[in-house]
């Protein structure tokens, strides 16, 4: 099944972005599917491709660039996996406005409401929690500071387990 995400590339300086990209690279099975993001919308299925593409043009036409600084590894979890996020303390409330956007209009019926959106770069991803808390704990004592800056989003298509990039929109607002 076609799923359509929009993803937010972050702009990272190179010893950060290696630094990700090889923590990723040991720990997070998608990796090699995706590199190093933030999920602004979660895969949907459905809709309208063009009008999915011109509603993220719009919302990024509205909404300015956001640096962001992330100081904190985060235990996530689903029902079947745990997960090491990196979550923004800097520009948390910025990403999560810009989430809320583009769950407006034709990606409103798509929005899930029993989850909270948290903006985070998964770094790790097991069935094993006891792993990802470790793996939590180990970032979080290095005194982990990463900064960088969404300044676009972009659509992508999820078929067939393979993620393909298909547009993006300069935040310029």
């Amino acid at each position: 099944m076609k799923k359509l995400h929009t993803l937010a590339y972050p702009r990272l300086g190179a010893q950060d972005a290696g630094f990700i990209d090889e923590f990723r690279r040991q720990h997070d099975g998608q990796h090699p599917l995706v590199r190093a993001h933030f999920t602004m919308a979660f895969g949907c299925a459905g809709i309208d491709e063009q009008a999915y593409q011109l509603h993220l043009e719009e919302v990024a036409r509205l909404h300015g660039p956001i640096d962001f600084v992330c100081r904190y590894a985060m235990l996530g979890a689903d029902p079947a996996h745990a997960y090491a996020y990196l979550v923004p303390d800097e520009g948390h409330s910025q990403l999560a406005r810009l989430h809320d956007a583009l769950y407006r209009q034709v990606l409103a019926p798509t929005l899930r409401l029993d989850i909270p959106y948290v903006p985070h770069i998964t770094m790790g991803a097991s069935t094993n929690r006891a792993l990802m808390k470790s793996l939590c704990d180990e970032l979080n004592r290095n005194g982990l500071e990463i900064r960088g800056t969404v300044d676009k989003l972009t659509m992508a298509v999820l078929e067939n387990g393979v993620l393909t990039d298909l547009t993006s929109a300069r935040l310029s607002g």
